[in-house]
């Protein structure tokens, strides 16, 4: 169950042992600030969460996916860091009633770190989230990003064309925007004019014009969408498409020469088309416009420092639907647990894809009305892998533990 951290005013702090949990000076508590971000950047952390409460507050950071503890006090103490954090934001330190967001860079361990905050009012004081923005992370081999060459074939071949539609779908987290990223990198090339419209914009890269939506001045996806069409552009991305102006409007600049590139939150690709149908996106304009669909997921990697191979009882690949043969010719592997992991047996995270191509049968079937099921076996006739293919293949490579092929493999 999910307790409070217990908070004693005489308890040194979770992260600094030099520097006291309570009553802190001005330098002593940017010092606290600082071994905060020092933690999380050593350990790989993806978010921060600052969390007030009744009595404490703690501070917890995501990595790999799973939230952990870093860091805790009492609730008097929140103020004074809370402030810290919106000073280093350039947020509003006097305004706690409204959300705010922001942006925030550090050097740590002489490195530059950028950071996407946001700060939400709650009961108890203000919750502030940080989450990394790493460009880094950004891969020119698609291969890099957990794709097989005839997936990153696939999305080349649909990035070549100069206009049409490519869809990354998945939940939120799962690694969208980078994927999409690291596809805009290839097409940043100086003949072309590349321009993004997102809310915010994660990655700051150079060649490429990037616009944050502005809802207070009446500047919303389908607004600004139709005001870069006035720029000439050649590739846009639309941070997401959730509305039926938004679907309409990007779909008209993929049939009039743009290549547009866009997120949407469905399951797998081909709930992707009845997620377009119920915003009234007609089948003409879905099968004119659409180059490729892909779903995608992060699972977590085994860590390389202590991977070891493991034997599966029969009982367990049955239950998954694996042969003997087929476990035959694979390499299941798990973690012991390390320093480099923390005992955990995972470092690190890739992701596992599903790429519908828009084949002539996958076309005639979205003009035909076509169930999403009859869709999807229809792209597993044409080659496409399912998301739980993509994960047990990883699995039979050691990349990833059966446990974490085996979430997939109950969804179909």
């Amino acid at each position: 169950m999910n307790q409070p951290p217990p908070i004693n005013p005489s308890v040194k702090s979770s992260v600094n042992s030099e520097t006291a949990a309570t009553d802190k000076s001005g330098s002593e508590n940017v010092a606290y600030c600082d071994a905060i971000f020092a933690k999380a950047f050593q350990a790989g952390a993806s978010d921060i969460h600052f969390e007030p409460f009744e009595q404490a507050y703690r501070v917890r950071m995501r990595v790999d996916g799973a939230l952990s503890q870093i860091a805790a006090g009492p609730a008097a103490d929140y103020p004074q860091l809370s402030s810290r954090v919106k000073i280093l934001s350039e947020l509003d330190i006097a305004e706690r009633r409204r959300p705010q967001e922001g942006r925030l860079r550090l050097s740590i361990e002489n490195r530059a770190v950028d950071y996407r905050v946001s700060s939400v009012p709650t009961r108890f004081g203000e919750k502030i989230v940080l989450r990394v923005v790493d460009a880094t992370g950004l891969k020119a081999d698609l291969t890099k990003l957990g794709m097989t060459s005839r997936e990153a074939q696939l999305m080349n071949k649909a990035t070549s064309r100069p206009d049409g539609m490519i869809l990354v779908t998945g939940p939120t987290g799962s690694g969208k925007t980078t994927t999409l990223y690291s596809a805009l990198n290839q097409l940043n090339r100086m003949d072309r004019n590349v321009s993004t419209i997102e809310d915010p914009v994660e990655f700051n890269v150079f060649g490429i014009t990037q616009i944050n939506v502005r809802r207070d001045l009446e500047m919303d996806f389908p607004q600004v969408l139709r005001l870069l069409l006035r720029q000439d552009p050649d590739v846009i991305l639309v941070g997401e498409i959730r509305d039926t102006e938004t679907a309409k409007t990007s779909f008209q600049a993929a049939l009039t020469g743009h290549m547009v590139l866009s997120t949407l939150h469905t399951n797998d690709t081909a709930s992707a088309v009845a997620r377009l149908r119920d915003m009234d996106v007609e089948p003409f304009l879905i099968n004119a416009a659409l180059n490729l669909i892909i779903a995608q997921r992060l699972v977590k990697r085994i860590c390389q420092h202590c991977r070891t191979p493991v034997k599966v009882s029969a009982a367990q690949l049955k239950a998954l639907g694996i042969s003997e043969e087929q476990a035959a010719k694979a390499t299941f592997c798990r973690g012991q647990g390390c320093t480099k992991c923390n005992g955990t047996g995972m470092r690190g995270r890739i992701a596992i894809f599903e790429m519908l191509d828009m084949t002539d049968e996958i076309r005639n079937l979205i003009f035909e009305n076509g169930s999403v099921e009859a869709i999807k076996r229809q792209a597993v006739k044409d080659g496409m892998r399912t998301l739980r293919i993509s994960a047990l293949s990883k699995a039979f490579q050691g990349v990833i533990t059966l446990e974490q092929a085996s979430l997939f493999a109950s969804r179909e």
